[in-house]
């Protein structure tokens, strides 16, 4: 027989008129009074009728044992079941992420065919000027360079960020806390600045080693943060002003850069240089940083738009 829990509850009902109608026999309120001496007893319980309440509950136990053996069929079956809901999900998961290896590569080959073409073609225009070792020197570059954009345009930095795997001291003795996970503070981050959907994180790890300054206190290296396209980036940097909104003095401390180039590192500390100074010597007006060059805007035109 199939499992029922139709089958299930009929017994139930049927198995409490049967309990009731012995324990009205026997004149007591619950199960515990019933025992084998008040059976006995002739103003009680007859053979005929107790021979009754004994068929019944035979008949009543092999039907619930056929019910219980359907049962366990049925939750083999569903783990059975499950267990191959849980494969498709993995083979579909390996797929999307082969897939986007596929377009990645793919992305990258066509940034480099792209920058061969143009150099090729600055190399054709200069040959009379420039050596041959040279221009192939230039080409070289400028695919490195073209690769290494477009791997650093799906990563973000996230600075600020306390490391959590110091030591820590307990009763005199010095122990080691528990590594911290980069890819649950990543998570974590992610759901402070409410991005919804929540961005799928690729890949998360610190930068550098690990180094402790003169006071002996750990300094936080950054974390490179890799997530599955440039345009999920660049909408993570969009709502990095979160942070500075928020309670906790954790997060405010914390703010989020792209993956520049070291070139482009050096050229951003000189902007940062420029707006400080700007700032410290104009307080009348607005400062930031905008598309690579310093902006400024009157602040009582800013109040009134």
């Amino acid at each position: 027989m199939d499992f029922s829990m139709e089958t299930a509850l009929n017994m139930e009902k049927e198995l409490n008129t049967i309990v009731k109608q012995i324990l009205k026999s026997c004149r007591v309120q619950n199960v515990e009074e019933v025992n084998q001496a008040l059976l006995a007893k002739p103003n009680i319980c007859n053979k005929d009728t107790l021979a009754s309440y004994v068929d019944k509950l035979l008949k009543l136990s092999t039907c619930n044992l056929a019910n219980c053996q359907a049962a366990a069929v049925k939750i083999d079956q569903l783990k059975s079941e499950r267990i191959e809901i849980q494969q498709t999900v993995i083979d579909l998961q390996n797929r999307q992420l082969q897939q986007f290896q596929e377009t990645v590569e793919a992305s990258v080959k066509d940034s480099v065919k792209t920058e061969i073409t143009t150099w090729s073609e600055i190399v054709q225009k200069n040959v009379k000027s420039a050596s041959a070792t040279q221009s192939v020197k230039s080409v070289q570059k400028a695919v490195r360079s073209a690769v290494e954009d477009n791997v650093r345009s799906n990563n973000f930095i996230i600075y600020g960020c306390k490391e959590e795997d110091e030591t820590y001291e307990y009763e005199g003795e010095e122990y080691d806390a528990v590594p911290e996970n980069v890819t649950d503070t990543a998570k974590q981050l992610l759901n402070e600045i409410d991005i919804n959907p929540r961005p799928q994180i690729v890949a998360a790890s610190r930068l550098g080693t690990q180094k402790v300054d003169s006071a002996s206190a750990s300094k936080a290296r950054p974390i490179k943060v890799t997530l599955a396209s440039p345009e999920v980036v660049k909408l993570v940097l969009s709502k990095s002003s979160k942070l500075k909104e928020k309670s906790s003095a954790h997060w405010k401390c914390v703010y989020l850069a792209p993956d520049r180039s070291k070139e482009e590192r050096a050229a951003h500390s000189k902007l940062v240089t420029e707006l400080k100074q700007k700032i410290s010597e104009d307080s009348c007006k607005y400062h930031y940083i905008r598309d690579g060059r310093i902006i400024s805007v009157d602040k009582a035109l800013s109040t009134t738009a």
